[in-house]
């Protein structure tokens, strides 16, 4: 049975425990879980695109990625809210496993019209505040100094031009915890989320049935080994959620 997250907590971002680690690689098609998961990373990132584009006065185009985000948003929540209604008998899982797919085929036709697009926002955006994406990492506090091998002293880096906004760093980079959420060049080849909505479409071209990834696996055994609950009614009342929501501002 599918577990979800309760859609009325829309802005919670729990931080993931350190022993789950996201799919990254899709060799099968994925389940719908997956796909609810990367359409919410893409409603944050395209969340900070509609307000980057405003505050540099492109309200049309603003207004444009504002209003993909909600066609994701929307789209995942239909199986959802069916879920919710109760999974208890033969015909309520098969609607929602229906309702499932249909989900998932909306989802890979907006995704092919982003990734057709996200180039260009990308390339817009670091146009408007003058910077380069690969310039906008988070800093790597582990990084050691390089050591002059002549003089013995650290090599003075040249400083990259930044833009000093965590909204941008979190839009090509993704949160600090999560560097694979940004949408980076846009492009699938520099990775980041365009590379991963790319992997997802190509798997769905496989003859493979969809299953459980090892992401959410782990959740619900690490759910079951705290003795937690497992059914819908009672995460709701625990406020467990089996399915993380991204991080990241927005």
């Amino acid at each position: 049975m599918t577990v979800y997250n309760s859609p009325l907590h829309k802005e919670q971002t729990p931080t993931p425990s350190p022993i789950i680690s996201m799919a990254q690689n899709y060799s099968q098609k994925a389940p719908f879980n997956d796909w609810w998961y990367w359409s919410e990373c893409l409603v944050k990132r395209l969340r900070t695109l509609g307000d980057l584009y405003k505050d540099n006065n492109e309200p049309e185009r603003g207004d444009q990625a504002m209003e993909w985000a909600k066609r994701l948003k929307d789209n995942c929540l239909t199986p959802v809210i069916a879920a919710r209604k109760g999974l208890k008998t033969d015909e309520q899982k098969a609607e929602v496993k229906k309702l499932e797919e249909e989900a998932i085929f909306a989802a890979a036709e907006m995704f092919r019209d982003l990734l057709v697009n996200l180039p260009f926002m990308s390339s817009a955006i670091q146009d408007f505040l003058y910077i380069d994406w690969q310039d906008c990492k988070w800093d790597d506090e582990g990084e050691k100094e390089e050591i002059d091998e002549d003089t013995g002293l650290p090599i003075r880096k040249k400083k990259k031009k930044r833009s000093g906004d965590q909204r941008v760093t979190e839009l090509f980079w993704g949160p600090k915890a999560r560097q694979d959420e940004g949408i980076r060049s846009g492009k699938p080849e520099d990775g980041g989320l365009p590379g991963i909505l790319m992997n997802l479409l190509m798997a769905e071209k496989t003859t493979s049935s969809r299953s459980p990834t090892e992401y959410g696996q782990a959740m619900l055994a690490s759910a079951t080994q705290s003795g937690l609950a497992t059914t819908m009614g009672q995460m709701e009342k625990m406020g467990i959620q089996v399915n993380f929501k991204p991080g990241g501002s927005i």
